[in-house]
Protein backbone atom coordinates (compact mmCIF):
# COMPACT_ATOMS: atom_id res chain seq x y z
CA UNK A 1 0.00 0.00 0.00
CA UNK A 2 1.48 3.41 -0.95
CA UNK A 3 2.41 5.77 1.77
CA UNK A 4 1.00 9.35 1.56
CA UNK A 5 2.80 12.19 3.25
CA UNK A 6 0.78 15.32 3.91
CA UNK A 7 2.61 18.63 3.68
CA UNK A 8 1.45 21.27 6.07
CA UNK A 9 1.10 24.73 4.56
CA UNK A 10 2.54 27.54 6.62
CA UNK A 11 -0.35 30.01 6.44
CA UNK A 12 1.40 32.57 8.61
CA UNK A 13 4.05 33.12 5.91
CA UNK A 14 1.40 33.54 3.22
CA UNK A 15 -0.38 36.21 5.29
CA UNK A 16 2.83 38.13 5.94
CA UNK A 17 3.73 38.11 2.23
CA UNK A 18 0.32 39.61 1.36
CA UNK A 19 0.76 42.38 3.91
CA UNK A 20 4.23 43.20 2.59
CA UNK A 21 2.93 43.31 -0.99
CA UNK A 22 0.14 45.69 0.05
CA UNK A 23 2.60 47.98 1.86
CA UNK A 24 4.91 48.05 -1.17
CA UNK A 25 1.99 48.86 -3.51
CA UNK A 26 0.88 51.74 -1.30
CA UNK A 27 4.45 53.06 -1.09
CA UNK A 28 4.88 52.92 -4.87
CA UNK A 29 1.58 54.77 -5.33
CA UNK A 30 2.62 57.51 -2.90
CA UNK A 31 6.00 57.91 -4.62
CA UNK A 32 4.32 58.11 -8.02
CA UNK A 33 1.93 60.80 -6.80
CA UNK A 34 4.79 62.84 -5.31
CA UNK A 35 6.86 62.56 -8.49
CA UNK A 36 3.91 63.68 -10.64
CA UNK A 37 3.29 66.60 -8.31
CA UNK A 38 6.91 67.71 -8.56
CA UNK A 39 7.33 67.27 -12.30
CA UNK A 40 3.81 68.05 -13.48
CA UNK A 41 3.69 70.36 -16.51
CA UNK A 42 3.05 74.05 -15.87
CA UNK A 43 -0.41 74.57 -17.39
CA UNK A 44 -0.55 78.27 -18.21
CA UNK A 45 -3.75 80.23 -17.81
CA UNK A 46 -5.40 81.54 -20.98
CA UNK A 47 -4.48 85.15 -21.76
CA UNK A 48 -6.89 87.90 -20.72
CA UNK A 49 -9.44 88.96 -23.30
CA UNK A 50 -12.06 91.67 -23.81
CA UNK A 51 -15.20 91.33 -25.92
CA UNK A 52 -16.02 94.67 -27.55
CA UNK A 53 -17.90 96.29 -30.43
CA UNK A 54 -16.73 99.38 -32.33
CA UNK A 55 -19.54 101.58 -33.70
CA UNK A 56 -19.04 104.60 -35.92
CA UNK A 57 -21.45 107.28 -37.09
CA UNK A 58 -22.54 108.28 -33.57
CA UNK A 59 -22.30 111.58 -31.68
CA UNK A 60 -21.45 112.85 -28.20
CA UNK A 61 -21.46 116.26 -26.56
CA UNK A 62 -18.20 118.21 -26.48
CA UNK A 63 -17.86 118.12 -22.69
CA UNK A 64 -14.24 119.22 -22.85
CA UNK A 65 -14.55 122.62 -24.52
CA UNK A 66 -16.59 125.57 -23.15
CA UNK A 67 -16.43 127.32 -26.56
CA UNK A 68 -18.57 124.48 -27.90
CA UNK A 69 -21.04 124.79 -25.03
CA UNK A 70 -23.75 127.28 -24.08
CA UNK A 71 -21.71 128.61 -21.16
CA UNK A 72 -18.27 128.17 -19.65
CA UNK A 73 -18.90 125.22 -17.36
CA UNK A 74 -19.12 121.53 -18.07
CA UNK A 75 -22.64 121.54 -16.65
CA UNK A 76 -23.64 123.26 -19.88
CA UNK A 77 -25.40 121.88 -22.89
CA UNK A 78 -22.70 121.32 -25.49
CA UNK A 79 -22.64 120.87 -29.23
CA UNK A 80 -22.78 117.28 -30.40
CA UNK A 81 -19.59 116.13 -32.08
CA UNK A 82 -19.24 113.07 -34.32
CA UNK A 83 -17.94 110.15 -32.31
CA UNK A 84 -17.02 106.48 -32.27
CA UNK A 85 -18.19 104.28 -29.41
CA UNK A 86 -16.29 101.22 -28.25
CA UNK A 87 -18.78 99.17 -26.23
CA UNK A 88 -17.50 96.65 -23.66
CA UNK A 89 -19.57 93.44 -23.80
CA UNK A 90 -17.53 91.22 -21.49
CA UNK A 91 -14.06 90.19 -20.41
CA UNK A 92 -11.98 87.34 -19.00
CA UNK A 93 -10.88 86.85 -16.27
CA UNK A 94 -13.68 88.28 -14.17
CA UNK A 95 -11.55 91.19 -12.93
CA UNK A 96 -9.24 93.40 -14.98
CA UNK A 97 -8.06 96.54 -13.22
CA UNK A 98 -8.53 99.81 -15.11
CA UNK A 99 -5.14 100.88 -13.78
CA UNK A 100 -3.51 97.92 -15.56
CA UNK A 101 -5.28 98.54 -18.88
CA UNK A 102 -3.27 100.96 -21.02
CA UNK A 103 -4.68 102.70 -24.10
CA UNK A 104 -2.42 103.80 -26.95
CA UNK A 105 -3.79 105.88 -29.84
CA UNK A 106 -1.25 105.83 -32.66
CA UNK A 107 -1.75 108.70 -35.10
CA UNK A 108 0.45 109.16 -38.16
CA UNK A 109 3.15 106.99 -36.59
CA UNK A 110 3.33 108.65 -33.16
CA UNK A 111 1.41 108.34 -29.88
CA UNK A 112 -1.47 110.78 -29.64
CA UNK A 113 -2.54 109.23 -26.32
CA UNK A 114 -0.71 106.76 -24.07
CA UNK A 115 -2.45 106.35 -20.71
CA UNK A 116 -4.35 103.95 -18.45
CA UNK A 117 -8.13 103.67 -18.73
CA UNK A 118 -8.35 104.73 -15.10
CA UNK A 119 -6.72 108.08 -15.90
CA UNK A 120 -9.00 108.60 -18.92
CA UNK A 121 -12.30 108.33 -17.05
CA UNK A 122 -14.83 111.16 -17.39
CA UNK A 123 -18.34 111.43 -15.97
CA UNK A 124 -20.17 113.47 -18.64
CA UNK A 125 -22.14 116.41 -17.28
CA UNK A 126 -20.63 116.12 -13.81
CA UNK A 127 -18.80 119.42 -14.09
CA UNK A 128 -15.51 117.79 -13.19
CA UNK A 129 -12.55 118.80 -15.33
CA UNK A 130 -9.51 116.52 -15.71
CA UNK A 131 -7.28 116.95 -12.64
CA UNK A 132 -3.75 118.28 -12.65
CA UNK A 133 -1.47 115.61 -14.05
CA UNK A 134 -4.18 114.09 -16.24
CA UNK A 135 -2.97 112.69 -19.60
CA UNK A 136 -2.33 115.22 -22.33
CA UNK A 137 -2.76 114.89 -26.07
CA UNK A 138 0.53 114.13 -27.76
CA UNK A 139 1.56 114.45 -31.38
CA UNK A 140 0.24 113.09 -34.67
CA UNK A 141 3.45 112.81 -36.63
CA UNK A 142 4.16 116.06 -38.43
CA UNK A 143 0.49 116.83 -39.01
CA UNK A 144 -1.01 119.92 -37.34
CA UNK A 145 -4.52 121.19 -36.74
CA UNK A 146 -5.93 124.61 -35.93
CA UNK A 147 -4.11 127.64 -34.64
CA UNK A 148 -0.96 127.82 -32.57
CA UNK A 149 1.72 126.48 -34.86
CA UNK A 150 3.10 122.95 -35.13
CA UNK A 151 1.99 121.97 -31.62
CA UNK A 152 -1.56 123.32 -31.82
CA UNK A 153 -3.01 120.34 -29.97
CA UNK A 154 -0.05 119.40 -27.77
CA UNK A 155 -0.88 120.08 -24.15
CA UNK A 156 -4.65 119.83 -24.40
CA UNK A 157 -6.25 117.37 -22.02
CA UNK A 158 -7.14 113.92 -23.29
CA UNK A 159 -10.90 114.55 -23.35
CA UNK A 160 -10.53 116.75 -26.42
CA UNK A 161 -9.79 113.48 -28.21
CA UNK A 162 -11.41 110.67 -26.21
CA UNK A 163 -12.55 109.57 -22.77
CA UNK A 164 -13.60 106.45 -20.88
CA UNK A 165 -17.09 106.31 -19.39
CA UNK A 166 -17.90 103.67 -16.79
CA UNK A 167 -21.31 102.07 -16.54
CA UNK A 168 -20.91 102.35 -12.76
CA UNK A 169 -18.52 105.22 -11.89
CA UNK A 170 -15.85 104.39 -9.35
CA UNK A 171 -15.65 100.64 -9.98
CA UNK A 172 -11.92 99.75 -10.09
CA UNK A 173 -12.21 97.19 -12.88
CA UNK A 174 -13.49 97.15 -16.44
CA UNK A 175 -17.13 96.13 -16.69
CA UNK A 176 -19.79 95.25 -19.21
CA UNK A 177 -21.52 98.43 -20.33
CA UNK A 178 -18.43 100.64 -20.14
CA UNK A 179 -17.82 102.84 -23.20
CA UNK A 180 -14.72 104.33 -24.78
CA UNK A 181 -15.75 107.48 -26.68
CA UNK A 182 -13.46 108.72 -29.46
CA UNK A 183 -14.36 112.03 -31.08
CA UNK A 184 -13.73 112.68 -34.75
CA UNK A 185 -13.16 116.25 -35.82
CA UNK A 186 -16.30 117.77 -37.32
CA UNK A 187 -16.45 118.81 -40.94
CA UNK A 188 -15.97 122.38 -42.14
CA UNK A 189 -19.71 123.05 -41.80
CA UNK A 190 -19.54 122.78 -37.99
CA UNK A 191 -19.65 126.07 -36.07
CA UNK A 192 -18.90 126.54 -32.38
CA UNK A 193 -20.83 128.79 -29.96
CA UNK A 194 -18.36 131.61 -30.57
CA UNK A 195 -19.29 131.68 -34.23
CA UNK A 196 -16.16 130.12 -35.66
CA UNK A 197 -17.00 128.30 -38.90
CA UNK A 198 -15.41 125.86 -39.07
CA UNK A 199 -14.62 125.24 -35.42
CA UNK A 200 -11.07 126.46 -34.82
CA UNK A 201 -10.34 124.12 -31.90
CA UNK A 202 -8.77 120.70 -31.85
CA UNK A 203 -11.38 118.00 -31.37
CA UNK A 204 -11.03 114.32 -31.97
CA UNK A 205 -9.24 112.33 -34.61
CA UNK A 206 -8.36 113.98 -37.94
CA UNK A 207 -10.85 113.20 -40.68
CA UNK A 208 -8.24 111.47 -42.81
CA UNK A 209 -7.89 108.82 -40.07
CA UNK A 210 -11.06 107.32 -41.53
CA UNK A 211 -9.88 107.45 -45.15
CA UNK A 212 -6.21 106.41 -45.03
CA UNK A 213 -5.49 102.73 -44.23
CA UNK A 214 -3.31 102.31 -41.13
CA UNK A 215 -3.13 106.03 -40.37
CA UNK A 216 -4.82 105.85 -36.96
CA UNK A 217 -4.94 102.76 -34.76
CA UNK A 218 -6.07 102.09 -31.20
CA UNK A 219 -4.47 99.48 -28.94
CA UNK A 220 -5.33 98.36 -25.42
CA UNK A 221 -2.89 96.28 -23.40
CA UNK A 222 -3.20 94.57 -20.02
CA UNK A 223 -0.13 94.38 -17.80
CA UNK A 224 0.16 91.90 -14.95
CA UNK A 225 3.53 91.13 -13.41
CA UNK A 226 5.99 90.49 -16.23
CA UNK A 227 3.31 89.89 -18.88
CA UNK A 228 1.85 92.45 -21.24
CA UNK A 229 -1.09 91.20 -23.34
CA UNK A 230 -2.84 92.93 -26.23
CA UNK A 231 -6.59 92.78 -25.49
CA UNK A 232 -7.96 95.27 -28.03
CA UNK A 233 -6.85 96.49 -31.43
CA UNK A 234 -8.71 98.29 -34.21
CA UNK A 235 -8.19 100.86 -36.95
CA UNK A 236 -10.28 103.97 -37.55
CA UNK A 237 -10.02 103.36 -41.27
CA UNK A 238 -13.38 102.65 -42.86
CA UNK A 239 -15.46 103.48 -39.78
CA UNK A 240 -18.54 105.58 -40.44
CA UNK A 241 -18.44 109.22 -39.35
CA UNK A 242 -21.01 111.96 -39.40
Amino acid sequence: MPTYRWRRINRSRTGVSGIIATILLVAITIIAVVVLAIFRPNLSQPPPSIDYIVKGGLSEQAWSDPTDCSNTTQYAHCNALPAIFVLINGHSPSYLSLADLNLIFVCNGTDLIDASLLSLEVIPGSGASPPTGAPLIGSCGTWTWGEGGPNAYDGDYFNRLLYYQQFTPGVPGIAQGDILVIFSHPTTTFCDYEGNCPDDDYHGAPLWCFDVPGACNVYLTYSSGSTNDLVMSFSLYGLSRQ
